[in-house]
């Protein structure tokens, strides 16, 4: 009779099976990520392509949403869970950087060459003394989206769609009188971050200082593009306010005229205006008296978290392939984000796609605007947010002027990040 002790020590004495002659020993890595649906099925299709490629290496993709992800990631690096590469949005990268063990990917610049395909500025986000930190994947730029048949019955014209904000304001009055309709909206984003320091940087100035722990929205800069904000509410009524997912569905359903939001957004408004109205898609206006744009990118990046051996190896060898120009337009494609690499017409098929998907001209004419979304460096900045996403509200609901409300807020919201320290 067989006793536990006995199929014990038999299995101990076996011989630990070896590969099958020419059967490569694989490298797994893992990676953390928010696609699902129509992407999330483009980005696994490109890993089993990958994996077909490489057949020594094996990609474990974890899905998160994009609004837990960040903590996820966190729990997953503090108890010590695989994690070789993870998407970080944009303003977490300098925390991330500082507070796990986050790797440059030119750690080892022989590795990294292929860093070299992407758009030097959309680096910028994770660049810091040198090196690169973070690498873009997911990038959405701000476009104006509008309704060519509202424009048409206001009279304007729809072949040339305003190319600054004060045309902007004078479609939207213009169309709001003629069709009642409310004229223009822009993203809030999460906690209103990103369409404030969307309006701060495209005026020339900040949200967060270069070093990532204080608001500097009182600037000269930034408080004339706060001050254009309000306006659009305030001074002159056009923008009527609502969140985000409100302000969606009433452009997507006809019932606002014009809608500053992400490209990321594009194929679901070509897709809900067929048969209800006819879209138009611009570049993001330029702010009064300015002749360049600052567009701040949205969005995920990757960063590199394995540590050293094989499975860093791997996945510097994945990011590689992802940084094809052939297989980072196809993603660009199937994703609806930016491309990313230098030149993106280079590749016929994306000259084709373009050709048969006109839309995405003004997003790849922006390219060059983009600039790094600014970061955080502190482990207490939703405090300083929660104070600036209170300034907007009672910006648009008239409270002040910017010039009267927007230095105290900055002292509260500074004095919140002093204390934290």
């Amino acid at each position: 009779m067989l006793t536990r002790r006995t199929l014990v020590a038999t299995a101990l004495a076996a011989p630990i099976a070896a590969p099958a002659i020419g059967q490569a020993r694989q490298t797994e890595i893992t990676v953390y990520h928010y696609q699902n649906d129509r992407r999330g099925e483009a980005f696994k299709d490109i890993i089993r392509r990958f994996e077909a490629a490489n057949p020594d290496i094996k990609v474990t993709d974890v899905f998160k949403t994009d609004a837990t992800i960040t903590a996820e990631l966190q729990a997953a690096l503090a108890a010590r869970r695989p994690v070789d590469l993870g998407t970080v949005i944009g303003i977490r990268v300098q925390f991330y950087r500082m507070r796990t063990p986050a790797v440059a990917f030119d750690e080892d610049p022989a590795q990294a060459k292929w860093l070299e395909n992407y758009l030097p500025n959309f680096l910028d986000v994770g660049r810091h003394g040198g090196k690169i930190y973070a690498v873009p994947y997911a990038f959405g730029t701000p476009m104006l989206y509008h309704n060519r048949d509202l424009v048409r019955a206001a009279g304007l014209n729809v072949d040339a769609p305003p190319r600054t904000w004060d045309e902007v304001i004078e479609w939207a009055k213009r169309i709001q009188a003629q069709s009642g309709i409310p004229g223009v909206a822009q993203i809030h984003g999460s906690n209103k971050f990103y369409g404030t320091m969307l309006m701060a940087n495209n005026a020339g100035g900040r949200y967060v200082s270069e070093s990532g722990d204080r608001v500097v929205l009182d600037s000269p800069e930034a408080l004339a593009g706060l001050q254009l904000w309000q306006d659009l509410a305030v001074t002159h009524k056009v923008m009527p306010i609502a969140n985000d997912q409100q302000w969606t569905a009433a452009f997507l359903g006809g019932r606002l005229a014009m809608y500053i939001t992400s490209s990321a957004l594009l194929r679901q408004a070509v897709d809900s205006a067929k048969g209800r109205f006819e879209l138009g898609v611009a570049q993001y206006p330029l702010f009064p008296g300015r002749t360049q744009r600052r567009v701040p990118n949205s969005g995920g990046t990757f960063m590199l978290f394995s540590p050293p051996g094989p499975r860093r190896e791997a996945s510097l060898r994945f990011m590689a392939f992802l940084s094809e120009l052939t297989i980072a337009n196809e993603w660009s494609r199937e994703s609806g984000y930016m491309p990313l690499m230098r030149e993106p017409l280079r590749d016929p098929a994306m000259q084709s796609y373009v050709e048969s998907f006109p839309y995405v001209r003004p997003v790849i004419a922006q390219m060059p605007d983009t600039i790094a979304t600014e970061t955080w460096n502190h482990p207490n900045a939703l405090q300083a947010e929660n104070t600036v996403a209170t300034l907007i509200d009672d910006l648009w609901a008239g409270k002040g002027p910017a010039s009267q409300l927007v230095p105290e807020a900055v002292r509260r919201a500074n004095a919140a990040l002093s204390r934290a320290n």
